[in-house]
C-alpha cells in the first residue's frame, strides 16, 4: 500500500527550506501537480498548525501534515519531502522529513498509515532517508514495509 502511495513522483529532495510553512508547501507540491489534492488542502494544513502548534511532528525528524478530507482531497495520496538542513516547526521540533497524507475519508489510509509508522519506528530508517541522495533509495525502504496488495 505505502509504494503505491509515495513514489519517485511524490518525492520531493531539498537541502533546505526557510520555514515550515515553505516545507508544508514543498512537500504537498507534487500532489497538486498530480490533482490528487486542491490548493485549498495546503492552505488548510497550514491553518491547523497555526493554531494547534507543531502535533504534526509525531516522531523526531518527521512531521506528518494533513486536514480534514472535505478540505481539498481528490484521492488517496501521500508525499514526502526530506530535507538535510532540519526545518523548525516551534516548540523545539526541527524537522527532516514531511509527509503529506491526504485522505478520503477515516478509513482508507489505515494500513498505510500502519506500514509508515512501522518504517518510522526504526531510527536507522529515518536516518537513512534523510541521508539520501535520490529517490530510489528512499523508495527501497519504504518498499521493505510495504505490503503487496
Amino acid at each position: 500500500m505505502l509504494h503505491h502511495l509515495i513514489t519517485r513522483e511524490t518525492i520531493v529532495l531539498k537541502d533546505f527550506v526557510s520555514n515550515w510553512k515553505e516545507a508544508i508547501k514543498s512537500a504537498a507540491e507534487p500532489l497538486l501537480k498530480l490533482g490528487l489534492i486542491r490548493e485549498e488542502y495546503v492552505s488548510a494544513m497550514i491553518e491547523i498548525i497555526e493554531k494547534l502548534g507543531p502535533y504534526v511532528v509525531l516522531t523526531p525528524h518527521v512531521a506528518i501534515a494533513h486536514a480534514r478530507p472535505e478540505a481539498g482531497v481528490n484521492r488517496l495520496s501521500m508525499s514526502l519531502l526530506r530535507l538535510k538542513e532540519s526545518v523548525f516547526f516551534g516548540m523545539g521540533k526541527e524537522v527532516h522529513l514531511v509527509i503529506v497524507l491526504a485522505a478520503e475519508d477515516n478509513q482508507l489510509h489505515l494500513k498505510a498509515l500502519a506500514e509508515l509508522a512501522s518504517l518510522l519506528r526504526e531510527e536507522e530508517n529515518v536516518d537513512k532517508i534523510i541521508h539520501a541522495e535520490n529517490p530510489d533509495e528512499i523508495l527501497t525502504i519504504i518498499r521493505r514495509y510495504s505490503a503487496e496488495d
